[in-house]
């Protein structure tokens, strides 16, 4: 059996292998070798798309390890069902940098959209199914109905933003700068 450190351990690790490999993303276009004053910002400009996707995708990432954090805590001890539901959500954190490149290439692409909300979906319901884990089936953590419904919410609003991009991106976005904004609301906004 591991012990919770482990598990915490390994977790960290692995979000900090994500968020580096997002930032290898971040690259300045090359310029020509006689380049004008002109071409700079026109190479900088190229690069907003990136810096925007990485940054909204970093900010999910530190959402997700803060409340990972949190909750491991509270966890008295670790067992393989919590190990195999924990491994599902970092799964799904591993495969943000995808999409997030994907993303910042094509901004305006609704299957670039929908790729990136699918796999937002896919974290916001691995960090569901990992917290019911936790507080109702193995009962480590008290029952915190407010947690619970704000994950219900996130993953349906990222699970709409799929379809929504066929219709207009910028409301899959509006989603996906949303549930972030949600978190940094004060606690009486999420009741």
């Amino acid at each position: 059996m591991l012990s919770k450190s482990r598990v915490e351990a390994f977790s960290d690790g692995v979000i900090a292998i994500i968020i580096t490999i997002m930032a290898f993303e971040l690259k300045i276009p090359e310029l020509s070798q006689s380049f004008s004053n002109q071409e700079v910002p026109e190479a900088l400009v190229k690069v907003i798309p990136k810096v925007l996707s990485y940054t909204l995708s970093f900010v999910v990432v530190g959402i997700l390890w803060l409340n990972h954090h949190t909750m491991f805590d509270k966890i008295p001890h670790v067992g393989t069902k919590l190990i195999w539901h924990n491994l599902f959500l970092l799964f799904a954190m591993s495969l943000i940098p995808m999409p997030t490149s994907f993303l910042a290439s094509y901004p305006l692409l609704p299957q670039a959209v929908m790729f990136y909300g699918f796999i937002m979906f896919l974290n916001a319901f691995g960090f569901l199914i990992l917290r019911r884990y936790v507080e109702i089936h193995a009962k480590l953590i008290p029952y915190n109905s407010t947690i619970q419904k704000s994950n219900w919410i996130s993953c349906s609003l990222y699970l709409l933003s799929i379809p929504l991009a066929l219709v207009s991106v910028y409301l899959s976005f509006f989603i996906f700068i949303g549930i972030p904004l949600w978190y940094f609301l004060p606690d009486r906004f999420h009741k």
